[in-house]
């Protein structure tokens, strides 16, 4: 009985001992925890109120600002749009109002001088004339927002589709606008494009360039960690003080109200006159610091903590000195074998350091197998870099080319043919990769010291070690590798361009260039090429210059009886000259580009050659001088074929507009007038003209009206205030104007030119 009573009192001493210190450690977790709770609830509901209200009254002004200035400007330019001058621009040709066009320049000053306004500038914009008027004169539209008002998102094209729209008044996105002109290349700034136009009209509007930051500075109190968003109807950003990321949540939200989002306050608000959301973007980060400070304040509590249990715990840890002598010792003398021999110890701490120490060991083996292969592609990656010429860690990483061991370079160009494309779909890169590991496995038989790897999409390089210097390298160790590539020739092109030994690391890059240029050194065929050798290849005056006037005249004609025959002779000479295969590939690149000019120019459909594909791609594919002459066959007698098409086709309307204009240039040529003649509408005639000729039918008008001009101030003795009231303008100072567009020069300056001539 006695000795259950002393195991009775020991299991009573050992359970005392733990859950003092299990109880103890429990209480003060606990005691942390209800302090950070309760600090952290009462600090997140204060600052969340505070940001919440002032947010909100912040938010309150600036919705007002920007609503009342939108209102103010919308009420502005109504004005412009139903004013009498903007009537009689939009109903008949602008140059020909040249005072009204003055007038109109002058109102825009004045109301962009009104620095309240915030505009950047205000167009008058004609669609089918492409004439923009602004505060500093008239422009070409292509030339306004391509130059002066440079933005990719803001082209003619863009403009012009939004004037096909029944919107009257549309604000967009706000946009860094640069000037790039011949004078200067600049920003402009961040500016809001807004349009004015009537409901119905597609051919005129008003397009306001607003200081989108000036406006923002102006109607917006800022606040630290805060952002403005601005939302149209069709949830785009047409506006953001930052690069902000608006979450999916607030998307689409409508009304008044605020959501809370990753410790960010996300408050909006809706326009009920213009449709707009405004969204004040506010982080918590007072919440936050005040949160880290609770955090530190409970952090030295913990240490505090920590440093009592270690106390107590050093006190209990003497009855327990041996077993852990015990394991210190185990882990001095650590060995996987002996390991084994703890595995099934009665203390659990032993068998999970065990098993832990095992996973480790194994670990390591699968670290090292993996450090291995990643080294591999680290060196590819410091040789890429160096061949590269990059600047960065890369170009710092040592390879053996720095240990200046002797060392050739050998490049492969790969170039896949269209029975491989054929019959092998979706395994182009798949082919390269076996390609590669076939090289690298027969470089790797014959030098121990080599690597291989791809350098560009359709290039391998292998870099081979020598070992010693006097060793020139295997000489045949080419043979078998060219031998096994030759068997793939009939899907593949392949080029080899080897380099001689070297054993300065400085000529790395040199000896890559090297290669390079031999590559370029193929000859047509369509067998594997072994380039070792660069000859420097004469200066080929092919075709001479009356032969390509020759060519140019027959293509722009379609006379491929001409053509064809001509491009034949050509091709032979070139072969006859001992030409190189990019050689082939240029000049025959060169006929097709003439050809499709000739094409656009006469406003012919390129999908005539859709049914084969590209042309471009179908060059490609050519490889010897039998198929680039049944390539131009085809695509000379095919493009041919279509501008005789083009040509035979007939249009009596057409005919008629043209012999009118050419008889009356002096009279009202207006696109009504004409349309009035033939009884149809103005817009039906503008796109059939345009459509049938390739020509815009007022630039054709004003075509012919500079012909006549230039005629009669050759060879009359008229004033000039005589010739353009003859040609149709109503004052000299607009005919100058257009005049001197035309030919770059004044009407007097070009009758004196050519009166010296």
């Amino acid at each position: 009985m006695k000795w259950i009573a002393r195991f009775s009192t020991k299991i009573q001493n050992q359970v005392s001992l733990f859950y003092t210190l299990f109880f103890s450690f429990i209480a003060i977790i606990l005691l942390l925890v209800s302090i950070n709770t309760w600090s952290y609830s009462f600090f997140r509901d204060r600052i969340k109120d505070e940001i919440i209200l002032n947010s909100g009254l912040n938010l309150n002004t600036t919705v007002a600002n920007y609503e009342k200035h939108i209102k103010l400007i919308r009420s502005i330019m109504v004005g412009y749009l139903f004013s009498n001058d903007t009537e009689i621009l939009k109903n008949g040709n602008p140059l020909s109002h040249y005072d009204i066009v003055v007038k109109a320049q002058t109102n825009l000053q004045y109301s962009l001088n009104n620095s309240l306004l915030y505009l950047e500038n205000i167009l008058y914009y004609f669609k089918d004339s492409r004439f923009v008027i602004e505060k500093d004169g008239t422009r070409n539209a292509e030339t306004m927002f391509s130059k002066f008002y440079a933005q990719s998102s803001y082209t003619v094209d863009f403009w012009n589709k939004e004037l096909e729209s029944s919107q009257s008044f549309k604000i967009y996105p706000s946009a860094v606008f640069n000037s790039l002109t011949a004078f200067e290349n600049k920003p402009i700034g961040s500016l809001m494009p807004i349009l004015i136009k009537s409901a119905y009209d597609t051919n005129f509007a008003f397009i306001v360039f607003m200081k989108s930051s000036k406006v923002y500075e102006a109607f917006h109190q800022s606040q630290p960690e805060s952002s403005l968003l601005i939302m149209d109807g069709n949830q785009n950003m047409i506006f953001s003080s930052d690069m902000v990321q608006l979450p999916a949540e607030i998307k689409g939200k409508s009304g008044s109200g605020y959501s809370l989002i990753k410790n960010t306050y996300y408050i909006y608000q809706t326009s009920a006159e213009t449709g707009l959301t405004y969204i004040e973007v506010v982080s918590d980060k007072g919440l936050t610091k005040q949160i880290h400070r609770l955090n530190l304040n409970m952090l030295v509590l913990i240490l505090l903590s920590l440093f009592i249990s270690l106390t107590v715990s050093y006190l209990i840890a003497r009855r327990f000195h041996n077993p852990l002598a015990n394991m210190l010792r185990s882990l001095e003398a650590y060995h996987p074998v002996g390991l084994q021999n703890i595995t099934n110890s009665r203390i659990k701490e032993f068998n999970l350091l065990h098993n832990t120490l095992h996973d480790l060991s194994r670990s390591n083996q699968e670290f090292h197998n993996d450090i291995r292969s990643k080294n591999t592609l680290l060196q590819q990656f410091a040789y890429m870099t160096r061949l590269k010429k990059l600047e960065g860690k890369g170009s710092q990483l040592q390879t053996s080319i720095d240990a200046n061991k002797p060392y050739k370079l050998i490049l492969f160009q790969i170039d896949f043919k269209d029975k491989f494309l054929t019959e092998i779909t979706n395994g182009h890169q798949r082919i390269f990769n076996t390609y590669k590991e076939l090289i690298e496995a027969h470089f790797s038989r014959m030098y121990t010291d080599s690597l291989t790897f791809q350098l560009e999409k359709d290039q391998i390089l292998s870099i081979l070690f020598i070992e010693n210097e006097e060793d020139v390298g295997h000489p045949d160790d080419l043979d078998h590798l060219v031998h096994m590539l030759d068997i793939d020739s009939a899907y593949c092109n392949f080029t080899i361009a080897p380099s001689s030994i070297h054993k300065n690391s400085s000529d790395f890059v040199e000896t890559y260039q090297n290669a390079l240029d031999l590559i370029k050194q193929r000859r047509l065929g369509e067998d594997v090429q072994i380039i070792t050798e660069w000859l420097p290849q004469p200066a080929l005056l092919i075709p001479t210059p009356s032969e390509e006037n020759e060519l140019t005249a027959n293509l722009q004609a379609g006379s491929d009886a001409v053509t064809i025959p001509l491009a034949d002779k050509l091709l032979d000479q070139l072969a006859k000259a001992g030409a190189l295969a990019h050689q082939f590939q240029d000049f025959t690149k060169d006929i097709v580009n003439k050809a499709m000019k000739s094409m656009y120019a006469q406003n012919i459909s390129i999908h005539t050659f859709s049914d084969r594909g590209s042309p471009y791609d179908l060059l490609k594919a050519c490889h010897t001088l039998a198929q680039y002459k049944d390539f131009l066959h085809w695509f000379l007698a095919r493009s041919a074929a279509a501008i005789k098409e083009k040509k035979s086709e007939t249009d009596v309307m057409t005919k008629f507009v043209m012999e009118y204009v050419e008889s009356n240039f002096g009279d009202d040529l207006s696109l009504e007038a004409i349309s009035a003649k033939l009884g149809i509408t103005g817009p039906y005639l503008s796109t059939y003209f345009k459509e049938k000729t390739g020509t815009n039918f007022s630039d054709y008008i004003f075509t012919v009206r500079m012909n006549k001009s230039i005629e009669m101030l050759r060879d009359t003795d008229l004033k000039v205030q005589e010739i353009a009231s003859l040609v149709g303008y109503f004052t000299a100072a607009s005919f100058n104007r257009v005049f001197k567009r035309h030919t770059g020069i004044t009407p007097s300056e070009f009758r004196r030119l050519n009166n010296k001539n």
